[in-house]
């Protein structure tokens, strides 16, 4: 096998140009692949971080009827103190639990006299909340929620709810609800800031304020769900089903993937998207090599009929054939693999903002992301392909008469 190898790298060096162009191709190939995967690898793991970091937690717990959303009256399913001490404690015993938030979510109206619009509000610890998710919380205006006595009493609002009800950090507004018993309650906060999330639909309805005043609102000690963060998303899945054995049947744990099917679907598009690019590449490099091989056999046809005459078997040529198609395939994967990783790198450090994606108003930076192990796999997939092209072109050889191939010019 050595001396066949040997002899399929001075093949390669002596018709150096060909060998080039071939491995060009391969290596053309590589590149886009390699991007193609970065690209959808950085979308990928962005989404996630960003759906499980802007406020929806690695996982969320409550009632068994909590997430069906058949309530009939406000927190008809909520979580008691009781409940609330019973799950902080079993999550406690959970090392790799991050942070605990538990919340209350409420809907209802809110005005600033003239103007009134809808909300969807939640209430929420400010000190947990801020420790948890203040990182992707963007104030374009005023301050964040404090847990100060004095600050009891304000609120955030999106961005655009702000915009339409013409209020600014400082002034009052009115919230109106029901209470859990059905009776309706109002009462007159302070906007402490405005949020700008990036999405302009989103900013129309947001509103937060502190647990105790949307307690206070509602006339209950009950709060919705108690969200958690992990601090290792890699192992969010096993910590996960830990949980749910601990926490029983009373209580329903819902994880980041189930209360957020968008992620899947964009994942099983993209990887749709992955494999009929892929094929397309993976045709582009079959014919080129084949062409090129076809193309080699008949420029080599005397000393491929000197071989046979010699007592090589056809079998044997073929092999040759194929050893080179290897090294050429290895020579354009690895020099694709190198210019993937040096774009890469280029692409990063440029930083590149693209246009806001649909139901955003903000861009995003253009980002790329190299994944070992999807790498390696394109880089070895390519040569494989080559020898497989040529292997398949090869068998022209065997219908190849000696005596004809030692006459040919």
């Amino acid at each position: 096998m050595a001396q066949w190898l040997t002899l399929a790298q001075r093949n390669v060096m002596r018709n150096g140009r060909r060998s080039l162009l071939l491995a060009g191709t391969i290596a053309v190939g590589t590149l886009a692949l390699l991007l193609f995967i970065a690209y959808i690898a950085a979308g990928l793991d962005g989404l996630k971080e960003s759906t499980i970091r802007s406020g929806l937690g690695h996982a969320q717990l409550g009632a068994p009827a909590q997430f069906d959303g058949y309530a009939e009256q406000q927190l008809q399913f909520g979580l008691e103190r009781a409940d609330l001490t019973r799950l902080e404690t079993v999550l406690g015993q959970e090392s790799h639990v991050h942070r605990i938030v538990p919340r209350l979510l409420f809907s209802g109206l809110v005005s600033n006299g003239p103007r009134t619009l809808n909300f969807e509000g939640t209430g929420v610890n400010p000190d947990r909340e801020r420790q948890a998710f203040g990182a992707f919380q963007t104030l374009a205006a005023g301050v964040p929620l404090s847990s100060a006595p004095g600050a009891r009493y304000q609120a955030l609002i999106g961005k655009e709810m702000a915009r339409r009800l013409a209020v600014k950090p400082g002034d009052s507004i009115t919230l109106m609800t029901t209470t859990v018993n059905g009776s309706i309650n109002a009462m007159d906060l302070e906007v402490a800031g405005l949020v700008a999330t990036g999405v302009p639909e989103a900013d129309l309805y947001l509103l937060q304020l502190p647990l105790e005043t949307a307690q206070e609102l509602l006339r209950t000690s009950k709060i919705s769900t108690v969200t958690v963060l992990y601090d290792d998303t890699d192992q969010a899945t096993i910590v996960s089903d830990r949980l749910q054995q601990r926490l029983g049947p009373h209580t329903q744990l819902k994880t980041w993937q189930q209360l957020a099917p968008l992620y899947a679907q964009v994942l099983a598009l993209y990887r749709n998207q992955f494999v009929v690019f892929g094929i397309i590449i993976g045709i582009i490099v079959f014919l080129g090599v084949a062409t090129m091989t076809l193309t080699t056999i008949y420029e080599r046809a005397r000393e491929i009929g000197t071989l046979r005459a010699m007592g090589i078997s056809h079998v044997a040529i073929r092999r040759l054939f194929v050893y080179e198609g290897m090294l050429q395939g290895w020579l354009g994967a690895l020099t694709g693999g190198l210019l993937a990783w040096l774009t890469t790198l280029l692409i990063n450090a440029a930083r590149i903002e693209m246009a806001a994606p649909p139901g955003r108003n903000v861009g995003v930076l253009l980002n790329l992301m190299w994944v070992p192990a999807y790498s390696a796999a394109i880089m070895c997939a390519l040569p494989l392909i080559a020898m497989l092209a040529s292997w398949t072109i090869s068998r022209r050889i065997s219908r190849m008469p000696i005596t004809q191939t030692l006459s040919m010019n």
